[in-house]
């Protein structure tokens, strides 16, 4: 089954690299998350002393850098409380390496969609490929796909300001936990494209799981600023965990027990898994 899977594999990055508008495009992408919408929230700026600037008057100028100290020592109280750091574009990018990778597996299921609309799949039914190894390939090349991505987002990070704190092996476990959320929903992701046939039935599903998966975590904005509802709905959300380990690796942050956010990312992670598999197979073994 390697030499199948490893074939497949092949077949998908094929693909991948052939479609210019989509590669190009997907490398677009993080420079338009990182460079437009995290420089454009610069909440350093927005509790900066000159965002209050005062107009002081002649009998307190002799007293302006006295003031301007206090006001800078409570602008970064106000971020530290806020996101455990006074570099909110740090904290920003760490969550987005999360929901990157997280988008990112949805289109494993897409491209399942359009092969069996093109006939493509039927074709791979065909060969004596065993049904697993054709689930397992998709896999590994989204996930190789993810990590190209992954590297250049992060490289953007780092040209655009990102400080990250990090060991080497903090930096594996970042990637280790990545890897187990993009497994999760890819596996996911492909259960649902074998079992979907029309293209606006898998975009309209994929945009009910993704958006409100993004937003009921603390991938933009911390746990601890969401009402109380939203923050025990977060609990259950896998995204929570990835970007709490992320963080406390290359931050130093983490807002939940790290053990026990790698027990819960990985139980999500195998369940996912399974319930995709299962999904794929019955489909798969049908034909």
């Amino acid at each position: 089954m390697i030499y199948e899977v490893w074939v497949l594999t092949w077949r998908e990055l094929k693909k991948w690299w052939g479609r210019r508008g989509v590669f190009i495009v997907s490398l677009v992408t993080p420079l338009a998350w990182l460079g437009l919408f995290g420089k454009s929230i610069n909440f350093t700026k927005i509790f900066s002393p000159s965002t209050f600037a005062l107009s002081l008057p002649p009998q307190l100028q002799p007293y302006a850098p006295y003031i301007q100290k206090v006001m800078e020592n409570a602008s970064q109280t106000a971020l530290v409380k806020l996101f455990g750091t006074t570099d909110y574009f740090s904290f920003l990018t760490t969550g987005m390496l999360v929901v990157f990778a997280f988008f990112q597996s949805a289109f494993g299921g897409v491209n399942i969609v359009f092969e069996k609309r093109l006939g493509s799949m039927n074709r791979l039914r065909m060969t004596p490929a065993p049904r697993f190894s054709i689930f397992l390939a998709k896999i590994v090349g989204t996930l190789i796909r993810i990590f190209f991505y992954e590297t250049v987002l992060l490289v953007i990070a780092l040209a655009l300001g990102f400080k990250p704190d990090v060991t080497l092996l903090g930096f594996i476990l970042s990637g280790v936990a990545i890897a187990l959320l993009a497994i999760g929903f890819i596996s996911l992701f492909e259960g649902i494209g074998f079992n979907v046939d029309n293209q606006e039935i898998m975009f309209s599903i994929l945009n009910l799981i993704n958006l409100p998966l993004m937003f009921a975590s603390p991938v933009l904005f911390p746990l601890k600023q969401m009402p109380d509802w939203l923050q025990e709905v977060a609990k259950f959300n896998p995204l929570t965990y990835t970007a709490d380990i992320v963080r406390y690796n290359m931050l130093g942050l983490h807002t939940v027990n790290y053990v026990e956010a790698w027990a819960i990312l990985v139980g999500i992670s195998a369940v996912l898994t399974i319930i995709g598999a299962w999904a794929s197979l019955r489909v798969l073994e049908n034909y």
